[in-house]
């Protein structure tokens, strides 16, 4: 199978569909993956930067240490998601559902939360909150936020 990356860049693996798969320490910069089933793989330690993964299902991934910079996950499904110490700078996750999902020690300085589903998640100890954008997103009393931040001060509703 070949993926497809807008800088002219395939990359070839090994592998007939990419949901379960380990794909790891790899570089999908700005890969063309929107709409793909990725459910229960793990990307950890790769190279997303500016990766199309709109309405993709990433339920259960595994993207801890992953560079995510300016990638596109709006309307994702990233329920249950690892996304320990990512880099999620500028990241859209406009419209996802991020329930159960860890951003902890993650890089999220410039992210796009609009409208996201946070119920459960957790954000201890992630970088640059007070950047991200979380007007209309929603979250729990489940929802773990660094100590002493407000983000209902942000536009982000309890629900």
């Amino acid at each position: 199978m070949v993926i497809h990356c807008a800088t002219g860049f395939n990359v070839e693996v090994p592998f007939d569909k990419l949901d379960g798969i380990f794909l790891e320490n790899i570089n999908l910069h700005r890969a063309e993956l929107e709409e793909a089933n990725l459910i229960g793989s793990s990307f950890m330690n790769s190279n997303l930067r500016g990766a199309f993964l709109f309405n993709a299902k990433m339920s259960g991934c595994n993207l801890e240490s992953t560079n995510l910079i300016v990638a596109d996950l709006r309307n994702t499904d990233l329920s249950d998601a690892n996304l320990k110490k990512s880099l999620a700078i500028s990241t859209l996750f406009e419209n996802a559902n991020l329930q159960n999902s860890s951003f902890e020690g993650a890089n999220i300085e410039g992210a796009d939360f609009r409208n996201a589903n946070l119920k459960g998640a957790n954000m201890r100890r992630v970088i640059g909150i007070e950047k991200a954008i979380f007007e209309k997103a929603i979250f729990d009393s489940s929802t773990i936020w660094p100590k002493g931040f407000n983000v209902k001060e942000y536009g982000a509703e309890m629900k």
